[in-house]
């Protein structure tokens, strides 16, 4: 516990004080509802992470919104958002509503403190529960060397090490040129952009993911997975549930259900549908462009809905297409800064630009840039991903030969552009 609170501070002082701030209210919540099972007791421990969360990461936002509506001067301030405060709000608000219901194992706090803190899980995910966590600290694999779990995590960290600094910052300037400096892209500048965005994402986020679950692993700790190949899927609810898959799980278990489900009838099904794909676009962060990217993948779940329930299928392959593009279009209005930026990409995707000239990256950058994106989507999409490549492991020379190469080339070049994109959310 004490190394992941060093861990934290790293970055910013100051902010552990908030960390720890929320660990003791959310611990000391629970034990109150343990003796008393209140629902108001719940309600007061939940607002309370809201409020932290409101604070930093959606206040300049709301006034921002009331001063653009009212005329009036706006009074936001510069704040700077708390690594990871999204990723451990939502997991120990999991951990009040789980107490509240009788489902979360009783614990210490410095087993709870443990818990929020763990290190390889702190600033970018996965959203794990604590009764599948906490146990395992005191279980009778810990403190115990495993070499299988040694050698499977440490092929996982090396692969999310590589995916993140050697895929993903190696696309980030093509996504920068793109988005944030061009005035105006042509045809094939807009797709190799939207898709140089589509896999930096990925393997960004994925990566972190694996690294997250190999250092776990070292320390025998299974966390939940996050990514299962969701560039695989042939439709948008296969999608969402190969995709950040610890914050679909949260959003159904604790908005979805709680709202009715589907047990209230077709219409309400589809409001909650919609409503909670709001909420993850709000999530992801303070901005009219994650809402409507939200609201997107909300309407494309309603509409998928719909066409199951009238027995409409698709071909496999079909579907594929389908679902990947409407994937990457959507992924456009994620990363434009401004509305300015989306409709540039837009517009350049559908060709009212123009088609053969070339004015953010020559010709045959964008010829390059794309044949790359589509082998990596490619790749993403046939192969095995890294869990289980890592599950089905054997521990040959040729395995470790790959996970060290992975691993030392990946530290070389460590200290090269990097974009940290999840820790903004």
């Amino acid at each position: 516990m004490c190394a992941s609170f060093v861990f934290y501070a790293w970055w910013k002082t100051e902010y552990l004080f908030l960390l720890s701030g929320t660990i003791i209210w959310n611990f000391l919540m629970a034990e109150a509802m343990h003796k008393w099972r209140s629902k108001g007791l719940l309600a007061l421990a939940v607002c309370g992470n809201i409020s932290v969360l409101g604070y930093f990461k959606y206040k300049n936002f709301f006034f921002d919104n009331i001063a653009g509506l009212t005329g009036l001067p706006s009074i936001t301030e510069k704040v700077i958002i708390p690594l990871g405060v999204s990723f451990y709000t939502f997991q120990q608000i999991s951990f009040l509503v789980d107490t509240y219901r009788g489902k979360a194992k009783r614990c210490n706090l410095l087993d709870y403190s443990l818990f929020v803190s763990f290190f390889p899980q702190l600033v970018a995910g996965p959203i794990s529960y604590q009764h599948e966590i906490t146990p395992q600290f005191n279980g009778p694999k810990a403190g115990k060397l495993n070499y299988t779990n040694i050698g499977q995590g440490f092929f996982l960290f090396s692969m999310g090490l590589f995916k993140k600094i050697v895929i993903a910052d190696s696309l980030a300037p093509y996504v920068e040129t793109g988005f944030d400096t061009a005035l105006a892209l042509p045809f094939w500048d807009s797709w190799a952009t939207s898709l140089a965005y589509t896999c930096q994402l990925y393997f960004d986020f994925s990566g972190y993911t694996d690294m997250a679950l190999g250092l776990g692993l070292l320390f025998n700790i299974k966390l939940p997975n996050n990514f299962n190949s969701p560039y695989k899927s042939s439709n948008i609810q296969d999608f969402w549930r190969r995709w950040h898959i610890t914050l679909s799980r949260f959003v159904r278990d604790y908005i979805y259900i709680p709202l009715g489900g589907s047990r209230k009838g077709n219409y309400r099904t589809l409001a909650n549908l919609f409503s909670s794909f709001l909420l993850i676009g709000l999530w992801h962060g303070a901005g009219w462009n994650f809402v409507l990217w939200g609201g997107l993948h909300g309407v494309a779940m309603v509409v998928h809905r719909i066409w199951q329930n009238t027995g409409g299928k698709l071909p496999t392959y079909a579907g594929w297409i389908l679902t990947f593009l409407y994937v990457n279009a959507c992924w456009v209005l994620f990363r434009a800064t401004t509305t300015y930026d989306a409709i540039k990409i837009f517009k350049g995707m559908l060709g009212m630009v123009n088609i053969g000239f070339s004015t953010a990256l020559t010709l045959t950058d964008d010829f390059i840039l794309l044949g790359a994106c589509i082998g990596l989507v490619a790749f993403t999409a046939l192969s095995k991903n890294s869990v289980e490549a890592a599950h089905d492991m054997k521990f040959s020379f040729k395995e470790s030969t790959l996970a060290l190469a992975l691993f030392m080339i990946s530290f070389v070049k460590l200290y090269s552009h990097q974009t940290f994109l999840y820790f903004d959310f």
